[in-house]
């Protein structure tokens, strides 16, 4: 009994050494996942599926083609800025050549102040520079959009009859400001002739947005609704 009792004691203490081991050693396959972000950080982002506000401008043609149809494009101008929101904001831009280019309201959250603006608008003679009206009015979206902090999407809604004459800015510097700062360009083309669409297909197509070119007038009232849903879309 006596030679047992040694022989014994060993055996316990290489199980309990055995036991304490397993407990401390655990497989990396059966590690605990990594913590998630905390709350702080998820706090920063947006959920799934939340509404977004959104910051864009208004760039309206004031060229000598829109004499007889500038009734027309204020009442759109008017009519697209009636779908926004408590979260969204919009300015106001109205161009003619590349020295007549005028923001004529600055962001606001006022529906009332860009209609008074709009009523400001008037025809002007000289060359249509359509790029360049987009390259100021992407400038001022992206150096302004969102002062208060809240999430929202850069948008410029384009109103013209696309025929650009006397752009001194080259398409390509445009569209590359353009994606560089998330800012999607939805044109709607009014005539009374017929809307040049080759400057507003790259525009439109190349930043993520969408052209409208009704048929009639009477085509004008549906086509700034689709184009209020449009612009909300993500």
């Amino acid at each position: 009994m006596k030679k047992l009792f040694p022989a014994i004691v060993f055996l316990l203490s290489a199980l309990l050494i055995s036991s304490f081991a397993q407990r401390e050693i655990t497989p990396a396959s059966q590690a605990p996942p990594p913590s998630k972000q905390s709350n702080s950080q998820a706090e920063k982002q947006p959920p799934a599926g939340a509404a977004v506000g959104l910051s864009y401008g208004i760039v309206v043609d004031n060229s000598g083609s829109y004499r007889q149809i500038l009734e027309r494009v204020i009442e759109a101008a008017k009519n697209l800025v009636e779908a926004n929101t408590a979260e969204d904001e919009t300015f106001l831009v109205r161009f003619v050549n590349s020295d007549k280019i005028k923001l004529l309201q600055d962001f606001t959250a006022s529906k009332n102040e860009i209609h008074e603006a709009a009523d400001e608008m008037f025809v002007e003679g000289g060359l249509t520079a359509i790029l360049d009206a987009i390259d100021f009015s992407a400038r001022h979206l992206a150096a302004n959009a969102g002062q208060d902090g809240a999430p929202r999407a850069k948008i410029l809604v384009l109103i013209t009859d696309g025929d650009d004459r006397q752009s001194t800015v080259k398409i390509e510097n445009v569209l590359k400001f353009l994606k560089d700062n998330q800012i999607r360009v939805f044109a709607l083309g009014l005539s009374e002739e017929k809307v040049s669409t080759r400057i507003l297909d790259r525009l439109t197509r190349e930043t993520g947005g969408k052209k409208f070119v009704p048929k009639t007038r009477a085509e004008v009232p549906a086509a700034v609704q689709e184009l209020a849903s449009a612009i909300r879309a993500r």
